[in-house]
């Protein structure tokens, strides 16, 4: 019961600080971002070996990617 109730409050905290942004597209983006970062942790917890996989293969392409820059 407490892990609901403490997420639940992050949550809550995450769209008051949305609403706190300088412009509505930047609480849009933060609450995606939020919203990302979320989803990644759920599929960390309900597939350990593949979303750890899909993360670490999406982790390569980004420094790869910043690497040719």
């Amino acid at each position: 019961m407490f892990l609901p109730i403490l997420a639940a409050t992050f949550y809550l905290f995450a769209i008051i600080a949305a609403f706190k942004m300088d412009t509505p597209l930047k609480g849009f983006l933060f609450i995606l971002a939020v919203a990302g970062v979320s989803g990644i942790l759920y599929l960390f917890v309900l597939f350990p070996g593949i979303s750890g996989l899909a993360v670490a293969l999406m982790l390569a392409a980004f420094i790869l990617r910043q690497k040719r820059k």
